[in-house]
């Protein structure tokens, strides 16, 4: 059974944002009986891996607390939440898996296709989890470029192809390998525009503040929010007249 303890990481000299900490009072709100661990450059030792380390001397600290969440999953089992993650109920029905994650999902406002990928930022395993320790062996040999950064949900969706998990938003299951559920469950927000999609099956909200970002991501970022919010309020084709319009003034 999968401990109730939740781990978080935070690596840098910045201090947790005021978000951040009301996402972890729902935390100790929804989760009492949990027992909640920060970790950080002063309890994980980055530089035993070659990857962590190279993206710790490069500030790039989401990249290091890839490296660190893998690793703490491994070694002592129990729930990873990213800190932008929002708590409306408990992770107590899914304490029986051996490995459980899930899907996230949205509308790409450019291409308007909906796509399904992986994601880490929920995830819960007893220790020993094989699925872990899959991804730690690729973190072991693989090497950090900062130019040509290598995300950890594209190291799951390896795994997931090598095993037959079909990126479709439906709940599937390997026996002692792990279980993914959709995105509802633990996302319950569209990918790429960010939009609520909060079920009746939501546990959690990722609420994808991007603080790992730099400003130019952080900008794309908004500018899709933008793009849909303003299909959703105009139209397509309206919404289309206008960024037009726009981009001829400028």
């Amino acid at each position: 059974m999968i401990p109730k303890l939740i781990h978080y990481c935070w690596f840098g000299s910045q201090p947790l944002p005021v978000t951040t900490q009301r996402y972890l009072d729902s935390w100790r709100q929804f989760l009492p009986d949990y027992q909640i661990q920060l970790w950080n450059e002063h309890n994980f030792d980055y530089q035993a891996n070659p990857y962590a380390r190279a993206a710790y001397a490069a500030g790039k600290y989401a990249f290091v607390a890839d490296v660190c969440r893998i690793q703490v999953l491994y070694q002592h089992g129990g729930i990873y939440l990213d800190t932008d993650v929002q708590m409306v109920d408990s992770f107590d029905p899914f304490l029986h898996h051996h490995c459980f994650t899930g899907f996230e999902q949205g509308m790409n406002p450019y291409t308007r296709q909906l796509t399904c990928n992986p994601q880490a930022g929920v995830m819960g395993c007893e220790a020993g989890s094989t699925l872990m320790q899959d991804i730690w062996q690729q973190y072991q040999s693989l090497e950090f470029n900062p130019q040509q950064l290598i995300t950890i949900n594209q190291l799951f969706k390896q795994l997931y192809q090598q095993h037959g998990i079909i990126l479709n938003n439906q709940q599937q299951e390997i026996p002692g390998y792990v279980c993914v559920y959709p995105s509802d469950y633990f996302m319950a927000k569209n990918a790429y525009t960010h939009e609520l999609s909060r079920t009746t099956n939501t546990v959690c909200i990722h609420h994808y503040d991007g603080t790992w970002l730099n400003d130019s991501k952080r900008i794309d970022q908004l500018k899709r929010r933008l793009l849909n919010l303003l299909r959703t309020t105009l139209g397509a084709s309206n919404s289309q007249k206008l960024i037009t319009l726009l981009k001829r003034k400028h």
